[in-house]
């Protein structure tokens, strides 16, 4: 799935969107450490020991019905925009449910069908990873410095019912201390760990341009790719408008 830096890159874009509202971008703009840490919330099921359903309300399948927001507020309405009178809490649910419809058309446009038919598991599974790393790696290079005191200055109290505050700012803390001129981006040291490489091993093969032809892009084109990511933040541009006007 998209990396937490990809994720937060998604949400730059919007903050400078004239599609979104301008009420709205100034509710995220006003919050934009809490919508952060939204954007990056799901995964503090790694340090929380949550199960993937619990925190982003799908399992992996070639088609996702009812969509992940739709699931969350309806088992947890107390999130929905009327009833968070929190605009801190607000902003950070709207860049929780984006960051689960990433993760679903991800999910749906490129995991099951750009990974399912060439080479052999082992393979589409390294590729997978280097996929990641390479967009990782561009991602995080447009993240502003400036980002680090807001996130890290993001204060939940309760907004999440299925994870504790503990949690998420244990999560907050680890991924805003990698920002760029603050900390160091532990992406490869991470990823390569799930397909037996060193992080500098799986940093030579992502900037190693012939092998990324060879074994990844012929197999998984570059435009389709950038579809897919076209498709990612137009749906979390439009989950968060609909967060915001109570729509989802």
């Amino acid at each position: 799935m998209p990396t937490p830096f990809m994720h937060m890159a998604l949400a730059h874009r919007m903050n400078t969107d004239a599609v979104v509202p301008s009420d709205i971008r100034s509710a995220i703009q006003a919050d934009w450490g809490a919508f952060l840490l939204g954007q990056v919330a799901p995964d503090a099921r790694v340090s929380s020991g949550l199960q993937r359903p619990q925190t982003h309300f799908f399992d992996y399948q070639p088609i996702i019905d009812p969509p992940a927001p739709q699931v969350m507020l309806t088992k947890h309405p107390e999130l929905r925009r009327p009833r968070t009178t929190d605009p801190s809490q607000a902003a950070f649910v709207a860049g929780y449910v984006a960051h689960l419809v990433v993760d679903e058309v991800w999910c749906m446009e490129a995991l099951y069908p750009l990974f399912s038919e060439w080479g052999t598991m082992p393979m589409r599974f390294h590729m997978l990873h280097m996929l990641l790393g390479f967009l990782d790696e561009r991602d995080y290079t447009t993240l502003p410095s400036s980002d680090y005191a807001p996130m890290h200055n993001a204060a939940p109290d309760h907004w999440l019912p299925f994870m504790t505050d503990a949690d998420l700012i244990v999560w907050r803390d680890l991924i805003a201390d990698q920002l760029p001129s603050v900390g160091r981006n532990l992406t490869y040291d991470i990823l390569s760990k799930r397909i037996d490489q060193t992080p500098e091993q799986m940093a030579d093969f992502v900037h190693n341009t012939q092998e990324m032809q060879t074994q990844l892009w012929s197999n998984v084109p570059p435009d389709k790719i950038a579809h897919v990511e076209q498709d990612m933040y137009a749906r979390s541009r439009q989950t968060v408008i609909d967060y915001y006007t109570d729509t989802i």
